[in-house]
Formats: C-alpha cells, sequence, structure tokens
C-alpha cells in the first residue's frame, strides 16, 4: 500500500471515529471510556451481535461495518427511541433500523469532512447482519478496525477493502 492511500485510510479512520464517539457522547449521551485503533496486521474481524455495514465509493472504495455487542445495541435502541411507543413485534426490526441510521449519519457527516468543497463521496445504504461472525483476511485484503469501548458496551467499525473483494454480508466474492 502507497503513503498517499494510507493517508487516505487514515484520515477516514480519524474522521468516522470522531463522528461515532461524538454521536455516542453527544447525541445518545453514551460516555465513551476508550478508542483503539488498529492500523496494521489485523488478521481477522469479529463481527459482534448486530452489524451495519455500508459501502464508500470515490477514491476510498471501502466496506465500512459497525458492529455493535448486544448491550450497546439495546442501549442505542433506547436512546434512539425514547418516547417512542413500539410494538413488542417490531422491537427487533426497529433495532436494525436505528444501528443502520446510525451508521448512515455518522459516515454520511464524516464523508461530508473528508470531501474536498464541491465533491460528493457517495455511500450505499446500509444492510444489516444479524450474526456472529469471524472474517480471516485473504490476500489481498486490508482490515482495519476501529474498537470503541462505552459504558453501556463494545462497537467495532471495520474498514475493509477492496470493497470489490467481498460482498455486502462481508463473504468473499469468487473470483471470475
Amino acid at each position: 500500500m502507497n503513503h498517499a492511500q494510507d493517508d487516505r485510510h487514515s484520515r477516514l479512520v480519524q474522521a468516522i471515529g470522531d463522528r461515532t464517539v461524538g454521536y455516542l457522547r453527544d447525541e445518545l449521551k453514551i460516555p465513551v471510556r476508550i478508542t483503539t485503533v488498529h492500523m496494521r496486521d489485523v488478521k481477522r474481524m469479529q463481527l459482534l451481535h448486530l452489524t451495519s455495514i455500508l459501502s464508500v465509493e470515490a477514491d476510498i472504495r471501502m466496506l465500512i461495518a459497525f458492529s455493535f455487542d448486544r448491550a450497546l445495541t439495546e442501549r442505542v435502541f433506547i436512546a434512539s427511541t425514547e418516547g417512542l411507543e413500539i410494538a413488542d413485534d417490531e422491537q427487533e426490526m426497529m433495532r436494525e433500523e436505528t444501528v443502520a441510521e446510525l451508521i448512515n449519519i455518522i459516515v454520511g457527516n464524516a464523508m461530508g469532512d473528508l470531501a474536498s468543497e464541491g465533491t460528493i463521496i457517495p455511500i450505499s445504504p446500509p444492510i444489516i447482519i444479524s450474526e456472529a461472525k469471524n472474517i480471516t483476511r485473504n490476500k489481498g485484503a486490508t482490515f482495519y478496525t476501529l474498537d470503541i469501548v462505552t459504558d453501556s458496551g463494545m462497537l467495532s467499525i471495520h474498514f475493509i477493502g477492496p470493497k470489490e473483494l467481498f460482498d455486502l454480508s462481508l463473504n468473499y466474492v469468487e473470483k471470475l
């Protein structure tokens, strides 16, 4: 990987990390204890209880996955839906929609921070994976991880590239 690409990835991780910590703290009132960035030698990603994934286009062609443990998923859901009445049979769907909306807001704002004036960095709509799983890095893939530990649980943000190697469920795509 070249220095310019490293710099773009570092700025992406920083922008999304800053926006995530700010959103958790300021909008959802969830205190953040510690953040840890893993930019080198990430060989395996662990997806937690609920993961929301989207792709980023332009010169930073990566998938970004926000993976929440069960406790933080619940805390985000409660904080985001405070004052709303949600039927019991709609609770799980609303949890997923809440996590998808959170990644949309955070990544959208971070891309605005990174975009040159007058340009737009397109992002895809988020999809949800509701299963814990591990993904091992194959040759040619790049994984970065930002772990955020809060008073309510853990969030791992995974940066996966190049996005062409994966489908939106984070399975490797077979080369034709």
